[in-house]
Formats: structure tokens, sequence, C-alpha cells
């Protein structure tokens, strides 16, 4: 996804467009216009002391500074659209969706996921599924979800992510990147059980590791792995990424 990005300071000159836009703007007027008319919107801050003008808001970004992946990644989430991370002949790694929450769960559910993963938290009603306007009808517990794994994206720049198979886009699994601290993240990843030994999880892996060093060349890779998970053990150790077991 590459929008357009248009800089909008006087709401006199705002046109309906049917392309996809990103506005950036300095005015809380116009942001306030541009969100009411449903347009994705990004705060260009002048100064950090603007903050407190733009409550309410969450993306920014600092005058003169336009990364346009991250600005990619902001329109992407005001449209509820998967940013997409990484892409192989084979795989897509992008950011989970409203869709992938059911799908998240009936993977961890497996047996042999539970003995190598924490378990997600336990909910009557998980993604409801019902097809909306917006695509699905979440109940609070997926809302909040939702937000805060988005708010992490967008945090960090990495998170855990999908992979999904690019020919059918089927989710066949999880794979990216958790904090440990400012110069350091944790690998992991876990592919569902009916797409294993197929070195998904690898190739899955490797996507984003390349993301990570060519994004964050700052920050070091490390892992942790159950001794008992011979087959992630055997990842890590082709990846040449450093691990501990437990």
């Amino acid at each position: 996804m590459n929008p357009k990005i248009i800089t909008l300071d006087d709401i006199n000159e705002y046109r309906k467009s049917s392309s996809d836009i990103l506005y950036l703007t300095t005015k809380r007027n116009v942001a306030d216009f541009l969100r009411e008319k449903g347009e994705a919107v990004c705060i260009v801050l002048k100064d950090e002391n603007d903050l407190p003008l733009f409550e309410g808001y969450k993306y920014f970004i600092t005058e003169g500074v336009q990364d346009i992946g991250h600005l990619n990644m902001v329109y992407c989430h005001q449209k509820n659209i998967p940013f997409v991370i990484a892409e192989s002949e084979e795989l897509t790694i992008r950011e989970e969706c409203a869709g992938d929450l059911n799908l998240i769960y009936e993977m961890y559910e497996d047996d042999e996921c539970r003995k190598y993963l924490e378990a997600l938290p336990i909910t009557e009603k998980r993604n409801l599924n019902t097809e909306s306007q917006s695509g699905y009808a979440l109940n609070e517990y997926a809302k909040e979800r939702l937000e805060a794994v988005k708010s992490a994206y967008l945090l960090y720049g990495y998170g855990m992510w999908i992979a999904e198979k690019k020919e059918t886009g089927e989710v066949i699994g999880r794979a990216g990147f958790e904090y440990v601290d400012e110069h350091t993240v944790s690998l992991g990843f876990m592919i569902k059980k009916d797409e294993r030994k197929k070195g998904y999880a690898k190739k899955a892996a490797f996507l984003c590791i390349n993301y990570l060093k060519e994004n964050y060349p700052e920050l070091s890779i490390v892992a942790r792995c159950s001794r008992e998970n011979k087959a992630s053990i055997a990842i890590l150790e082709s990846l040449n990424i450093p691990f501990e077991t437990v």
C-alpha cells in the first residue's frame, strides 16, 4: 500500500478523492475536519510543545522528517489494512488485523504449541467474525487487543506478525519480535500444525530478520527456546541467532 501523501493546512483546499491518500497537517481544525470525512490523517508537529493541542490523536511526525515506510503504516492502521512487512515468492509477513484473532487462537490450541508457548488470554467470545461495513464486528476484548497490537507496532516498529501464503492468502503462523530492552529484541515464530516440516518457519523468520536488520540495524536479535523443542533449536542454529534454552 503506497498512498499519496498530501499536506493540507487549509480546509478550503480539500477535494474529495477516490485515491488512497494520507493527509499531513499542522492544524487541529483541519485534522478534525479530515477525520470527520473519514480520511487518514497524520499530525505534523513543529514542536513537542504542540502535542497537547492534538489530544485524541496518536499518529504524528516531526516537521521536516518523512519516513515513507512509517507513513504507509500510519495509513494502513487508520484504514484497517494489514501493513505488509516483507514478502517472498512463497510468503507474506504482515501486521495482525481484525480477521486474524480466531485463526490465532486455533493455532495456539494445538497441543504441540501449548508445550512451548504461553497460552493466550481466555475469552468466551473472541472475534465474532460477523461481516459488517468494516469487514468484522469485534467484541470488546478483540477491539482492545487489536488497538494494543497496533499501538505496539507503532511504538516499536516491530512486533509479532502474521505469516501467510502469498498465493492463497492462507494464514499459516506468526513470526516477529518482542521487546527485551532498548538494544535487544527476541525472535519468535510458530507455524500451524498442518503446515509444519515444510520450511515455512525458517523462511518466515528469515524475512523478519532481514526486515529488522534493514530498518533497525542498531538492534540485536536473540531468542529463547525450550530445550525440548528440537525443531526450533535447529532453525535458530541455521539462522545463526544466539539463543538460550529453558
